[in-house]
């Protein structure tokens, strides 16, 4: 479970961009949402798969899982939780910069 905490809180740390100290309500409920989440996803075995290639364990789930969520064993970020996030982010993680390209020739 410390694992899983710590896994989290680092995906929340480095989307943010800096460790929040002391760390906002809000941003630990994202980091208990995460693990919430990883804890109660279900094993993907043949079974769960129904003859047409659907997988019916997911749909029973309280908390839906996405496509980030089908190709990992631990913590994720959805977009949800990044909007829910975006307003500990810190100036630098939010600048938008473009570079030019030069032309070869």
């Amino acid at each position: 479970m410390s694992t899983l905490l710590e896994e989290a809180s680092d995906l929340v740390a480095g989307y943010l961009g800096y460790t929040p100290d002391p760390v906002p309500s809000a941003v630990a409920r994202v980091v208990a949402t995460m693990v919430v989440a990883v804890l109660q996803k279900p094993a993907v075995n043949s079974a769960d798969y129904g003859v047409n290639g659907y997988n019916v364990a997911r749909e029973s789930m309280p908390i839906k899982v996405g496509v980030e969520s089908a190709t990992t064993t631990g913590p994720w970020l959805t977009a949800s939780l990044k909007q829910r996030l975006r307003p500990y982010r810190s100036a630098a993680t939010r600048s938008v910069f473009s570079i030019r390209l030069e032309d070869g020739s």
